[in-house]
């Protein structure tokens, strides 16, 4: 009898160790829940990134106001579980820090990934923060976005509605509910109406998407983000986002193999603007810098303008570091195209193919308005001298 009990416990702390608990639940964590909702919410937890680890994405676990962006948002998590190799998966790396009631249903939560190597000190990975909202016998997860921004005020411009602390720029906004609109017609769509956060920094936009921490980002400030589930947030506060909502339309009609980003940068310029802010926080459009290119190319008479292009050489950094001159130039002859092939022009040069881009770039141009390598900077000077 005594044999067969320190069998039974033998066998009981192996199945225990084999089967190890996806994430961590510290014994030294307060969880104000009681007995059963505890319950509950650990199956929750456990269920729904044991099944990242798997590499998918329990839609029965995502709460539903806000889980197309959630979803997305936890994508890089399920990317990183599928890359990890045998050994990686093995070992457990994520490990519930925090908890705490919001609500009467509805608690903070956050979960750090740790990178465990045994020949270095651990890494930090991730520090995920989301909200978990009690539904019936279990709990679903949400990106702690409108819970952030609880008491921001909201304005609508147009089709677009601002999410903000103190106010926004009302002209900024009524230039990018025009773009909007406009970007939309030129490629036969229907404009979106959008919902636009009006954010700081890269950082602030990473916490309000549920990243307190990322090793993959972190330092990273200039940056806005999206279109993600009609859902956008500004760059460096900033009301103006048509640069992207180019390449999101875009990227519901053109198939993104087919589609030249020399092309998609350069028509992202000419119908938006740079993306980025100048040092005094102003988008900067694509008629300023097409006046910065015209007085370079003045004071600097023999620069080899296929070569600065095919380069992409830094000549805005007075402006901004990131702005490319190959993307300017590429949307000097966009317009030419849309100019003397209109619309059908613009679709062909935007699928002229992902593969070789340069080489399909140019040829593109040269079915289309005969610019090619050897003639690239005598015409291309030519249109840059006529706008």
């Amino acid at each position: 009898m005594i044999r067969k009990i320190v069998t039974l416990t033998l066998i009981f702390a192996l199945n225990s160790a084999i089967a190890q608990e996806t994430i961590e639940i510290p014994r030294f964590l307060q969880n104000s829940m009681d007995s059963i909702t505890k319950q509950n919410f650990n199956q929750s937890l456990e269920t729904f990134f044991l099944e990242m680890e798997q590499g998918k994405l329990n839609e029965d676990y995502l709460t539903p106001q806000r889980a197309d962006l959630t979803k997305s948002q936890l994508q890089e998590l399920v990317n990183y579980e599928t890359k990890k190799d045998s050994t990686a998966k093995k070992i457990q790396d994520k490990q519930l820090i925090n908890i705490y009631p919001i609500s009467s249903d509805k608690y903070s939560i956050t979960i750090s990934y740790i990178y465990q190597n045994p020949e270095t000190n651990p890494i930090l990975l991730y520090n995920i923060n989301l909200i978990a909202t009690e539904s019936s016998d279990k709990f679903t997860f949400s990106v702690p976005l409108d819970y952030l921004t609880r008491y921001w005020k909201t304005e609508t411009v147009g089709n677009v509605t601002y999410h903000f602390r103190e106010n926004i720029n009302k002209e900024r906004a009524k230039i990018f509910d025009n773009k909007n609109i406009e970007i939309a017609g030129k490629l036969g769509l229907k404009p979106e109406k959008l919902h636009f956060y009006m954010t700081d920094n890269f950082q602030e936009i990473s916490k309000l998407l549920g990243f307190g921490y990322s090793l993959y980002s972190n330092g990273k400030y200039r940056d806005g983000y999206g279109v993600d589930s009609k859902t956008i947030f500004a760059v460096i506060n900033n009301e103006d986002f048509s640069h992207d909502m180019f390449h999101y339309y875009s990227g519901q009609i053109n198939k993104r193999a087919n589609r030249n980003w020399i092309t998609e940068e350069g028509i992202a310029y000419a119908w938006g603007n740079a993306y980025y802010t100048d040092k005094n926080g102003e988008m900067v459009t694509n008629e300023r810098l097409i006046t910065e290119l015209k007085d370079y190319l003045t004071k600097n008479p023999n620069t080899n303008i296929f070569e600065i292009f095919s380069n992409n050489e830094k000549i805005f950094n007075n402006i901004a570091s990131e702005i490319s001159v190959r993307s300017v130039i590429s949307g000097i002859i966009a317009n030419q195209v849309e100019k003397e092939k209109g619309a059908d022009g613009i679709s062909e040069l935007i699928n002229a193919g992902s593969q070789d881009r340069l080489e399909s770039y140019l040829k593109a141009t040269n079915e289309l308005i005969g610019i090619n390598k050897e003639n690239f900077n005598s015409k291309v000077r030519e249109l840059i001298k006529n706008k």
